[in-house]
């Protein structure tokens, strides 16, 4: 029965009530917690290839999703890579996916990515917990939010333990991608900056979250969903070539059915975007981005892109570099002039689409590096 954990969840529908503790159940020990991240992505981004970045980070959830024969389980973008909660039934085909996506990433995109697992069961064992809750995005599409020291140390135990945790078998599979796309151009912000923030207790606290989200509500009476940066109503598609060429990249060998299927798609889909043809649904799809992008979310580290002015911007970061002097918070941001968008389609229906949302330089790598740099700081020697 633990395999059905996430989907009996109920979910709830207001994201600021993500502190209530009735909304989170513990997640059962015989589950794992798969990570993945692009190593070096931080060089990579100030080489401009936070689109490969994003694009990387967002193809394990894809692969996640094939395995585990739907979106229904509990997973979290982080802008280079992802959190994934997994049950016992699919962690070994998983981890084979996985590993093919490792290879497809060093080959055709140069870019290294880390594929690791931590034993719910080993972090129990170090009496650190996860618990999950499901908040509603839109009818037929939900997002996991977690909490519990179990998500830092699962990362710590990673990082500094690779020989360990890290999966490096090699994989003879090719990653199934069918869905993944990124053919949205860049979106310039509407009223001033994308702005990219990260927040954790340095108390692992969720009362701290209350504060944070009482005084958002101050700064942004209209709610933050006024902000959200996945507006796609007047965005332009690339072109036919440049969509071609860059998913060209998702094959080991692009001669195949599955990429000619691709570009029957891509063709079409040029025309209805740009020209705003309503043909089956596009056009309702295109309104539905908002409600169904994960500008927001939570797994023990509040994370947010959201797009307003610098006035507004000022008053947040005057508020968490307080939280931080007074020892509550580690945070870190990033100012951007547009944002960008990395979306798997299933279909163009309700719930049959997510977008994940980071800014236009890779927003969320480089507001890690303010807060691991806090943290630095904090245990260093004065």
């Amino acid at each position: 029965m633990s395999n059905h954990f996430y989907t009996k969840l109920e979910a709830f529908t207001l994201f600021e009530d993500f502190t209530i503790d009735s909304h989170y159940r513990e997640l059962p020990d015989s589950w794992f917690v798969v990570m993945t991240d692009i190593k070096g992505s931080t060089k990579a981004i100030q080489e401009g290839r936070y689109r490969d970045v994003n694009l990387i980070g967002a193809a394990s959830i894809i692969v996640a999703t094939k395995v585990n024969g739907s979106r229904d389980f509990p997973f979290v973008f982080g802008g280079d890579g992802a959190t994934l909660l997994i049950g016992p039934d699919v962690i070994d085909e998983l981890m084979n996916r996985l590993s093919s996506l490792r290879d497809l990433a060093r080959a055709n995109f140069n870019l290294e990515l880390r594929v690791a697992k931590v034993s719910v069961k080993e972090l129990i064992h170090l009496n650190k917990k996860i618990e999950v809750a499901k908040y509603q995005l839109s009818h037929g599409c939900s997002m996991a939010l977690m909490r519990g020291d179990g998500i830092q140390t699962a990362e710590y135990l990673i990082k500094n333990h690779p020989e360990k945790y890290e999966y490096e078998t090699q994989s003879k599979t090719e990653a199934d991608l069918t869905g993944l796309t990124c053919r949205w151009k860049p979106t310039p912000s509407k009223n001033g900056k994308i702005f990219t923030l990260i927040i954790q207790s340095r108390k692992n606290e969720l009362m701290i979250f209350e504060k944070i989200i009482k005084d958002l509500k101050l700064i942004f009476p209209e709610g933050l969903d006024s902000y959200n940066p996945a507006d796609h109503q007047n965005g332009k598609y690339k072109s036919i070539l440049e969509n071609i060429k860059n998913e060209s990249h998702f094959y080991k060998n692009p001669f195949n059915l599955s990429f000619i299927k691709r570009i029957l798609e891509i063709i079409p889909a040029f025309f209805i975007f740009n020209f705003k043809l309503n043909i089956a649904g596009a056009q309702e799809y295109v309104r539905a981005t908002k409600s169904h992008s994960d500008f927001i979310k939570f797994d023990n580290t509040l994370r947010m892109v959201i797009d307003c002015d610098e006035g507004k911007i000022s008053q947040v970061k005057r508020i968490l570099f307080e939280m931080y002097q007074s020892g509550e918070i580690f945070f870190g941001t990033h100012e951007a002039d547009e944002s960008i968008m990395t979306c798997f389609v299933e279909g163009l229906n309700q719930g049959e689409h997510i977008h994940f949302i980071d800014s236009g330089s890779g927003g969320y790598a480089l507001a890690a590096i303010q807060l691991k740099d806090q943290m630095k700081k904090a245990i260093s020697p004065k």
